[in-house]
């Protein structure tokens, strides 16, 4: 293995979970969460020496593909049902799942720029390392994270209220 395939290797191992994370945060079903992140990565492999950011690169690249599954939404119908999964390999990581289920309610909740902005600072990246990415300015971003927060905090406020 070359030093660029194996630099790819350490990368694609770091980061596909949190990439599949980051596209379940905007939206997307598990299985297509997945599918997505597996393109961006291969898309990343054939161009990974012409990368400069890799991780600005495959996150740009999978949520691009993700707007135009959306935009694109059709369903293609199969023969057969497949049989269903255990939504939990391990049972022992249910508060964990539970957590991440309601960050993932909460997050839809929020209008996509807010919804992305948050996602993006929940993966661990900072307001400069998302403008970069979006394309817009730091202020922006930071004003986008607090309007998240805030409409965040209002959403759970009115979940807490309705349970009993």
């Amino acid at each position: 293995m070359t030093d660029s395939e194996q630099e790819f290797a350490c990368f694609y191992r770091e980061h596909i979970d949190r990439l599949v994370a980051y596209l379940l945060y905007q939206g997307a079903p598990a299985h297509l969460a997945a599918e997505l992140a597996q393109e961006a990565m291969i898309t990343a492999h054939r161009r990974w020496d012409d990368i400069t950011s890799a991780k600005a690169y495959v996150w740009q690249v999978a949520y691009r593909a993700f707007l135009r599954h959306e935009l694109n939404d059709h369903e293609e119908p199969v023969a057969e049902v497949p049989e269903p999964t255990t939504v939990l390999p391990h049972p022992e990581e249910a508060e964990a799942w539970l957590q991440k289920q309601q960050v993932i309610e909460v997050l839809h909740a929020l209008p996509p720029r807010q919804r992305q902005v948050l996602a993006l600072t929940i993966d661990g990246w900072t307001p400069a390392e998302i403008a970069a990415l979006l394309g817009i300015n730091p202020p922006a971003v930071r004003s986008n994270l607090r309007k998240a927060r805030c409409s965040a905090a209002e959403y759970l406020h009115q979940v807490r209220k309705e349970d009993p």
